[in-house]
């Protein structure tokens, strides 16, 4: 066999281990993506929200984030406002498992400064 059909052979081997890694680093990608959107866009509600924590109420503040982001929305206004979205997140290559998404935010007025921080757990 000559160096041609070597080359071929270490091609074919190789190949599905370079496709799985590309599909990998997609994955991770994507859910990274939509972790910083769903972040961004809760972020963005709360100081919304504290900024108009006169007239807004939980419904308009659902509704908000309804327009941009997907899953359960949990929204509770008193002296902060705090945010819970749940998801789950289907993966795109491995249809068996999925990621379930959980984040929290909370937000209020501190020395008349917003402050917005993730909570854990």
């Amino acid at each position: 066999m000559g160096s041609k059909g070597q080359s071929l052979v270490i091609f074919v081997l190789i190949l599905p281990i370079l496709l799985l890694l590309f599909a990998l680093i997609w994955e991770i990608g994507n859910y990274s993506f939509t972790i910083n959107k769903y972040e961004k866009e809760i972020k963005d509600t709360i100081n919304y929200g504290l900024k108009n924590k006169e007239t807004i109420n939980e419904d308009d503040l659902i509704n908000l984030l309804k327009e941009n982001i997907e899953g359960k929305i949990y929204i509770k206004i008193d002296d902060k406002i705090k945010i819970n979205v749940k998801e789950e997140y289907k993966a795109l290559f491995n249809l068996n498992n999925n990621f379930d998404i959980d984040i929290t935010y909370i937000g209020y007025i501190e020395n008349e400064k917003l402050i917005i921080k993730r909570i854990e757990g």
